[in-house]
């Protein structure tokens, strides 16, 4: 069934569209009734102005080439308050292209925060509302440590999943997705390094399938930013096996969290899986806030209070927001006050007042003070009270009996309630003086390698910022971790890094940082790119451009097509005017329907056996739905497609087979991507694939483009030799990925293994003492696989 586009709902937490291409907010109206409006305005309410912005998700990954400012969350909600005013606040909730307005505010500056309700709080500080007309448009950001979208699962089910990850600092909030909804306890903790790691902070469990947001307050996830941990989650027994959802398919072939992976296991030590991340996100304190209480409503509901308020020990030295959950369909006003030790102390800041944004969904209402406004003392005892505007009874209020702060207690009437009652809320401070208000080096042109700087052994990465930073690459072959790097510490606003010695018709993984002093770094997400080939090109009709007959399609050539998806060689003119990437023709899918499931395949002769080969190729997914170009929903594997490589090194020619090696499966949303997977043959053919799948929507549309298989010559071997004091010096430079053996004899009958080890980069340094002193040793080293 069809929608439209502004009735369309979907589950919590899978609420994101696309923004609109128009740079501010602009209301809808006719020009002349626009200046009626505006001078009706000014004659009754001259000093009110507006809020205006977007509620961005900061994933990044699913922009437009034209649209770089990331996607919007929409049906979200939002408050400000005005800096040192008592007058109510305000709230809004945002559209389907993430833009919220706030309206008749007295002018001034204001402090605005966003839902903690499915992410942690994003915060915007001194805000200016002019008196007649609106604000600069904010730009108010989600973020989290890592964004491993759920959207896909392997229905084999696991003991263990597993997925390291560095930390941004104490973790608060935990999100995934279990398909399998059978009854059963599953258990998620956090540990040190990896699996058998020290177990950090509380453990959490939940006991049915579908979202899950394991949520960590006041130290109950000591986690260290910058340190690497452990997310493990386990069923009760060997035998109860889990499905948790995992990373797939990637956009743009993103990795979410290049510092760990996928781990899966049955018990004893888990397998990683370096190529492929859990179906997590982690969201941290790692933004000069910190987060107290943190409760969801556990089943307690209050319907005739005059008034209620929790207790708290402050660790921070300014209070920020607090939240409560207020239902009232009437849409009451609240009055928030700060207390010193309990109810009846003296008042510190000024007092807040706000109305719940979003009252027939999650009945949220967050007041929030600029630093300095609300001073606290660490270690000091305070006491938020709420009460409705004018006196009166409250609705309803959500309590949570569970005890989940245990740093404080629930009152209602300005008695304590039950023991271990606490409200339905967060309160979020500023851990230190000027850490939330500490200027962040902004990424304003994300990270491209222009083609003219590709090579076959360089690369040059070209970035932005807002202000002069410094210029930091990090990078890895195949797969993060990342295990290279290159630094300039001159501050610029225009970037560019040259990477060196790099390897031919190689996959490579890369991020950007700019840093300076005073200020929090910018770090952009992953990236890939691949270097030129040295090798000749082994596939027929690689671009696409033989055939005979114009276009706008014609029949592809030298290339055999299977399965659902109309695929046809494209000018560019075919079904919605998808584009080569380079030349006058590529390959386009096009289905107009809600399922396709497409490849296409070359089988290529007279090969090595036991060489291996690299197949590259530039692809995009480009989906509508609704008559428009759709954006959401990348967590849902039945409105989303996605497109892949594989290498069948048997030369078998059936997709389906268990001999492909394939990549994860990746979405890009009109613009390409390049992949690329390796594989050795087996044989003198292997055949490579291109698959496209999908469910939902409207238009599946794919593109390929500028294909590549060839073998690269990188032979193993000993590079810059050194021997002195009875040392061994040299790098094993190799294929990348590959187990190097280096064995020692002086007899050349014998060999004495020195070492197994794993070079990633293509070059590894190795030091050998070998016992005999000055003896003449001789050496030799070998690569697996």
């Amino acid at each position: 069934m069809k929608v439209s586009q502004a009735s369309s709902r979907c589950p919590r937490g899978v609420r994101i569209r696309r923004l609109a291409h128009e740079p501010t907010l602009v209301r809808q109206r006719s020009t002349s009734f626009s200046i009626l409006l505006v001078s009706s305005i000014c004659l009754f309410q001259c000093h009110a102005g507006s809020l205006v912005g977007y509620l961005r998700d900061q994933n990044w990954f699913a922009q437009y080439q034209s649209n770089p400012l990331g996607v919007g969350y929409y049906e979200f909600a939002l408050n400000a308050n005005a800096n040192g005013s008592s007058a109510m606040g305000g709230f809004a909730a945002t559209d389907v292209f993430g833009r919220f307005q706030m309206d008749n505010l007295p002018a001034g500056n204001y402090t605005l925060a966003s839902w903690d309700v499915w992410w942690r709080s994003a915060f915007a500080f001194n805000v200016p509302v002019p008196a007649v007309g609106s604000s600069p448009t904010v730009d108010l950001r989600l973020k989290a440590t890592m964004w491993g979208y759920p959207a896909f699962w392997d229905d084999t089910g696991y003991y263990e999943f597993g997925q390291t990850f560095e930390a941004g600092g104490p973790v608060t909030m935990i999100y995934l997705r279990d398909p399998l909804n059978t009854a059963f306890a599953r258990t998620v903790t956090v540990h040190e390094n990896g699996p058998g790691g020290t177990q950090v902070g509380v453990a959490r469990s939940y006991g049915n399938g579908g979202d899950q947001r394991l949520i960590y307050g006041y130290g109950q996830m000591p986690t260290v930013a910058g340190q690497t941990y452990y997310l493990r989650l386990r069923t009760p027994a060997v035998a109860t096996k889990a499905v948790i959802m995992q990373m797939d398919p990637r956009p743009d072939f993103s990795d979410p969290m290049p510092g760990g992976c996928l781990w899966l296991g049955n018990g004893g030590t888990p397998t990683p899986f370096p190529d492929r991340d859990l179906g997590v996100i982690i969201m941290s304190d790692d933004d000069g806030l910190i987060t107290g209480l943190f409760a969801r409503p556990g089943g307690t509901t209050w319907n005739s209070a005059t008034s209620v308020g929790q207790t708290f020990v402050a660790r921070g030295v300014n209070l920020i927001s607090a939240a409560f959950w207020l239902a009232d369909p009437a849409v009451s006003a609240y009055v928030v006050r700060l207390l010193a030790g309990g109810p009846g102390g003296a008042q510190v800041g000024t007092t807040k007042r706000g109305k719940p944004a979003r009252v027939s969904a999650d009945p949220q209402m967050i007041v929030v003070w600029p630093p300095g406004e609300c001073p606290l003392a660490p270690g000091e005892t305070y006491y938020l009270e709420v009460t409705r505007d004018g006196g009166g009874t409250f609705n309803s209020v959500y309590a949570n009996p569970s005890n989940p702060f245990a740093f404080g207690q629930a009152y209602l009437n300005g008695n304590p309630a039950a023991a271990n009652v606490d409200l339905a809320g967060t309160i979020m401070e500023e851990a230190s003086p000027g850490s939330a208000t500490q200027p962040q080096v902004r990424i304003t042109s994300d990270p491209v390698v222009p083609d003219a700087f590709r090579g076959s052994n360089t690369l040059t990465i070209r970035w932005n910022t807002d202000v002069p930073a410094d210029s930091v690459v990090e990078y890895a072959v195949n797969h993060p971790p990342y295990t290279l790097g290159w630094t300039n510490s001159e501050l610029r606003l225009v970037h560019e890094a040259t990477l060196t010695n790099l390897l031919p018709h190689t996959l490579y993984h890369f991020r950007v940082q700019s840093r300076r002093v005073d200020h929090r770094p910018a770090v952009s997400r992953d990236f890939v790119i691949c270097t030129h080939p040295t090798g000749a090109n082994l596939l027929a009709n690689p671009g696409f451009e033989i055939g005979s007959g114009s276009g706008p399609a014609r029949a592809v050539v030298n290339w055999t097509t299977g399965g659902s998806v109309d695929l046809k060689a494209a000018d560019g003119g075919w079904f919605w005017g998808l584009t080569p990437r380079s030349g006058g023709w590529l390959l386009q899918g096009a289905v107009n329907g809600s399922a396709s499931d497409g490849y296409i395949y070359q089988r290529v002769t007279g090969l090595t056996p036991g060489r291996d080969y690299t197949f590259s190729a530039w692809v995009q997914t480009a989906m509508r739905e609704n008559d428009a170009w759709k954006y959401d929903v990348w967590n849902n594997r039945d409105r989303l497609i996605h497109i892949r490589l594989g290498i069948d090194p048997t030369g078998g020619t059936n997709p389906n087979a268990t001999s492909v090696v394939w990549t994860p499966r990746m979405y890009s949303h009109r613009r390409y991507t390049q992949l690329a997977t390796t594989a050795i043959a087996q044989g003198s053919a292997l055949t490579v694939f291109v698959r496209m799948q999908g469910t939902g929507g409207q238009w599946h549309l794919y593109a390929v483009d500028d294909c590549v298989l060839t073998h690269e010559e990188n032979p193993l071997r000993f590079k810059a030799v050194d021997w002195n004091d009875g040392v061994f010096r040299t790098t094993l430079a190799g294929k990348p990925h590959r187990t190097n053996v280096v064995e020692r004899t002086t007899n050349f009958q014998s060999w004495t293994l020195v070492t197994n080890v794993v070079n990633l980069t293509g070059e590894v340094a190795l030091e050998d003492r070998p016992p005999g002193g000055d003896a003449a040793q001789f050496y030799r080293a070998r690569q697996w696989p």
